[in-house]
């Protein structure tokens, strides 16, 4: 990504997309979705078919991830095939934050988590991680019978009222002092449904921020399995 300040690869699973989300990333934002929707359709489908509903693929995606541009996200990482037929409902916003204050990372972390105790869903969590050999705040959240058409009312009554599991990592960039990178894990189920399914989810998040690893540290040599990574579109 170009002018950032944290600089970093992370694995997703195969048919997830990182979509960059910056005003300055439309054109690389618009490569992507193409790409995205040439994979989903299959060749097979009849033109007249076909179409309409790339058009309608690529106005949900753009508008998902312009609005998330536009609340400060830097990229979302979404599951765009399905797998067996299904596609979770799953995002992840990737954002960069900065803190004029003088406080130290472990300070900051600690405030976080202060901050995030009276939500906190598992009490005996501490929420401290480690994150490249770093430290890092992870809050975990519950919001309860949200209404995303109160959120977003173009949408109209299409979308039920549903949970919303929300797993949040802070993380600070090792190298530049101020700076983080924030990844905010959104997982949505009926308010009926099994909670072992979602589960299953965060679980998957969480191993997804286990390949975080940062790239361009002044000082140190990526290794060999960062850089083929990198090459094979990890990176951030």
């Amino acid at each position: 990504m170009t002018d950032l300040t944290a600089s970093f690869f992370m694995v997703v699973p195969p048919g997830w997309a990182r979509l960059p989300a910056r005003e300055e990333d439309r054109q690389e934002l618009g490569a992507v979705v193409r790409e995205v929707i040439a994979r989903a359709l299959p060749d097979d489908l009849p033109r007249d078919r076909a179409e309409p509903l790339r058009q309608e693929m690529r106005k949900r995606l753009v508008a998902t991830v312009a609005e998330a541009g536009d609340n400060g996200a830097t990229a979302v990482y979404l599951p765009v095939q399905p797998v067996d037929g299904y596609t979770p409902p799953v995002s992840i916003i990737e954002t960069e934050a900065e803190d004029e204050s003088e406080e130290s990372p472990e300070q900051v972390i600690a405030q976080i988590l202060a901050d995030a105790l009276p939500d906190r869903r598992d009490d005996e969590d501490p929420g401290i991680r480690e994150v490249d050999g770093g430290i890092a705040a992870r809050t975990e959240t519950v919001i309860r019978r949200a209404d995303p058409a109160a959120e977003l009312p173009e949408l109209g009554a299409e979308l039920p009222v549903v949970d919303d599991r929300q797993v949040v990592y802070t993380i600070p960039v090792p190298h530049r002092p101020g700076r983080w990178v924030v990844l905010s894990f959104s997982a949505i189920s009926l308010p009926e449904a099994d909670d072992r399914l979602t589960d299953a989810l965060v679980a998957l998040f969480d191993a997804i921020v286990t390949t975080f690893r940062w790239t361009d540290v002044p000082g140190v040599e990526p290794t060999a399995l960062e850089r083929r990574l990198a090459e094979l579109g990890g990176a951030a």
